[in-house]
């Protein structure tokens, strides 16, 4: 895979990242590409940099893309407003009334730098407020009937039992993660007998919720450095084809359809394990099927 793909389809990992709030897997991940810097690949990292308040590492990073195409107009702007801001925060120091101020005008500046990278990633516009409408006079309400709803499904997550010899499972609020134990791949794709055996497992466990779950596949790899010449050009493409081959197998015993998987890599980065062997691996996100 040549480098100019594996640059876009980390940076498309890395907005949806962005996008779903995970601002610091994002940041890791285009951290990766700075060997072979990108004026897209700054510019939103610049932009995450802003999001989480780190307005200095923000500032280098557009510095570094105004380098590479002098003069772009977005580029430009976001470090006008950078400045902009930072005499604002210094001015909260001089009392109560001006640090309420200087709140304000950070928070504004802010919005207006960001546009919120979940909208502007997606292409989205903002919302319009509705203008009011005229109230009108006051009227005895007419009798209404009452209706009885019917009961509310449990929440899927909530229903769901997959704990299995081989997993660990986690729950937190919208999301289960699942860590495997032990390494699934022993080395490249090949599967290690015993990963086979508990994918397959999981797989038939996932069957049941196949039509109301979405689930997230990241692929993992080792901190070793791929030589050169190899069927992968680096440890985000392996784990990227881990992830695809743990999707494939998921697919056909779950049944759950190949819209509902999302595929992502971090290679050697934020690893799930300390020691190589066992980020030999995938780790899955599994949420509530959206719409």
């Amino acid at each position: 895979m040549s480098l100019s793909i594996t640059r876009e389809l980390v940076l498309a990992q890395a907005r949806t990242l962005a996008r779903s709030g995970r601002h610091g897997e994002a940041a890791a991940l285009l951290e990766g590409l700075r060997g072979e810097p990108s004026v897209a690949v700054l510019d939103l990292l610049a932009r995450i940099h802003a999001q989480q308040g780190d307005l200095d590492r923000a500032d280098q990073c557009w510095a570094e893309a105004e380098r590479l195409a002098p003069g772009g107009a977005e580029i430009v702007d976001g470090r006008r407003r950078i400045a902009a801001m930072r005499p604002a925060a210094r001015r909260r120091r001089l009392g109560k009334s001006l640090v309420a101020t200087g709140a304000v005008l950070v928070t504004g500046a802010a919005l207006a730098l960001l546009v919120d990278i979940r909208l502007e990633t997606a292409g989205l516009r903002m919302p319009q407020r509705p203008a009011a409408l005229p109230t009108a006079p006051e009227t005895a309400a007419p009798p209404t009937l009452m209706t009885i709803s019917p009961p509310e499904k449990p929440d899927v997550l909530a229903r769901m039992r997959i704990d299995a010899p081989g997993i660990r499972v986690s729950r937190s609020p919208g999301e289960i993660s699942i860590v495997f134990n032990k390494a699934l791949f022993s080395q490249g794709t090949k599967l290690t007998r015993r990963g086979r055996a508990v994918l397959d497992g999981l797989g038939g466990r996932l069957r049941p919720y196949a039509d109301e779950i979405d689930v997230a596949v990241v692929g993992h790899t080792d901190r070793d450095v791929l030589l050169p010449g190899g069927e992968y050009a680096s440890n985000t493409d392996l784990g990227l084809a881990r992830a695809t081959y743990v999707r494939e197998i998921l697919r056909t015993t779950s049944r759950i359809p190949t819209t509902r998987f999302a595929l992502s890599s971090l290679g050697g980065l934020m690893p799930p394990y300390r020691d190589g062997a066992r980020n030999r691996t995938v780790t899955l996100r599994i949420s509530g099927a959206a719409g």
